[in-house]
């Protein structure tokens, strides 16, 4: 199976997704994408799990940041949900959904996502 269409099976049950991509951190390296969108047209979700995601990967030394996994936006016609990698941390999935569906519904839909992607895809090769 190759990347993109383990997304595609890991997001099947996401309500209202637009579309996707799953993103190396920091670098803001597309692995894959879902959706009948363009690369060029996924790069605003990148650059965005790039921001969110950034002090994650990059904390002051002898400090603890405090980390999040998970960001929500919401705007007037889009709903935003990017996940950082539980198993691997420079790994990050974003999403854009429609805003009809319940938020909690979208919530947990792309937590099993990146669940099924960390489970699913070989990320050997993009570990250092």
């Amino acid at each position: 199976m190759n990347v993109d269409a383990a997304i595609a099976s890991a997001c099947e049950l996401v309500p209202g997704l637009l579309h996707g991509a799953l993103a190396l951190m920091p670098e803001g390296l597309l692995i894959g994408g879902i959706g009948d969108v363009s690369a060029f047209d996924r790069e605003p979700l990148i650059r965005t799990a790039t921001r969110c995601l950034s002090a994650r990967l990059a904390p002051a030394l002898g400090e603890l940041p405090a980390v999040f996994v998970e960001y929500v936006l919401v705007g007037s016609t889009e709903l935003v949900v990017i996940q950082g990698g539980r198993r691997f941390p420079r790994l990050a999935l974003a999403v854009s959904c429609t805003t009809e569906p319940n938020l909690a519904f979208v919530l947990s839909s792309t937590r099993n996502a990146i669940r099924t992607i960390e489970a699913t895809v070989d990320l050997a090769a993009w570990e250092p």
